[in-house]
């Protein structure tokens, strides 16, 4: 006679961890939670230490921007539980840019900051900056800052024009364009002391 003793496991990771994921805005988000163990496994879902879901072997959501975060899994079972690792999720998305056209006076020889009304979007656009329908490529009088900002230097009469900048999001592909704005450069204002 032959008799086979079966031990119970307690639940145990299988696998490698994905500690990061993106998602483009609008798509299905599909996390699993490899595990091994005796069964029935059961597996609870958490969003940034929140339970989200009762237990079940997969998380399934479309995604929208405040859904990027820290996703995370218990898995149980008659022995015992384990958490499985975290997966920070970002969600890809270009927003709007929001205001009007704007208008702006520079005093010839003035340098001025050109910055376009703020932009959502993950992760960072790519901004390029335009002048009456034409790219601006920087040299010793332009400048674009780190945060998107044209900075013209020493403005001259042939500085005024229509603004705009264009940002793509490299991840989604989408691209929007800020409302315009109109700078107009004045004369250098003499005084006479006499």
């Amino acid at each position: 006679m032959c008799v086979f003793l079966i031990a119970e496991v307690a639940p145990y990771l299988r696998g490698t961890a994905r500690v990061q994921q993106v998602v483009l805005e609008g798509n299905r988000l599909v996390l699993s939670c490899l595990a091994g163990g005796s069964w029935p496994l059961e597996y609870r879902w958490s969003f940034n230490g929140t339970n989200i879901t009762d237990w079940s072997p997969q998380y399934r959501s479309v995604l929208e921007r405040l859904d990027a975060g820290l996703y995370q899994c218990v898995v149980r079972n008659r022995m015992g539980a384990i958490i499985h690792w975290k997966t920070q999720v970002h969600v890809a998305y270009l927003g709007n840019y929001s205001g009007e056209d704007q208008r702006k006076t520079v005093t010839q020889g003035r340098a001025t900051v050109l910055s376009s009304p703020p932009l959502a979007s993950y992760p960072q656009p790519v901004v390029t900056w335009y002048k009456d329908g034409q790219k601006i490529i920087p040299n010793n009088r332009l400048a674009i800052t780190l945060d998107n900002q044209l900075v013209v230097l020493a403005t001259t009469a042939a500085d005024a024009g229509r603004y705009h900048a264009d940002a793509v999001n490299e991840l989604t592909g989408e691209s929007v364009t800020s409302p315009a704005i109109y700078v107009s450069i004045s004369g250098k204002k003499l005084f006479y002391h006499g």
